[in-house]
């Protein structure tokens, strides 16, 4: 009897671990989240900007090619590996490429004197990515150890019954 009295505790000061370490997941997501918001708004509001200095014409889709010869080539990927903390959990991460010479810079569409505005507000959505690749990181721990703390309390549960 004792011996699964000392493994119920084991089990309920993991669980207790466990459950500290999501609560300081969630907060680090949030955190996340906001800044990602934030970056947006700030990309948002340069693009606005460069809008109404160089003109709603001049900064809009209409100047992204759709010449089928006109190779675009994207510059960052995101891959996926295991993770070293989970090795259950996939990791992502933002690979940048190198590009390729007949490639040309998207900022250039907008024309050759780029705005300052422009040239930031592009700068924001690649932090605005990059926060968003880690809460995804987050999210994936979350749901790891939402998996792991399911299997405990209904070891717990299994314990518990026994010892009666």
């Amino acid at each position: 009897m004792k011996m699964k009295s000392e493994n119920y505790h084991e089990v309920c000061e993991l669980l207790d671990k466990l459950y500290l370490d999501t609560i300081c997941l969630m907060e680090e997501e949030i955190q996340l989240k906001i800044n990602m918001e934030k970056s947006m708004i700030e990309g948002e509001n340069n693009l606005a900007k460069c809008r109404y200095i160089m003109g709603s014409n001049s900064v809009s889709a209409m100047n992204i090619p759709l010449n089928p010869e006109e190779d675009i080539h994207c510059t960052t990927s995101v891959e996926s590996f295991p993770s070293e903390l989970f090795p259950e959990v996939n990791k992502y991460e933002i690979i940048s490429t190198e590009p390729k010479p007949n490639m040309t810079n998207p900022i250039k569409w907008f024309g050759y004197f780029t705005q300052k505005n422009l040239l930031k507000s592009q700068k924001s959505y690649e932090t605005s990515l990059q926060w968003a690749i880690e809460a995804i990181n987050i999210q994936n721990q979350l749901k790891y150890l939402c998996h792991k703390c399911k299997a405990l309390r209904l070891l717990k549960v299994s314990l518990l019954e026994s010892k009666e």
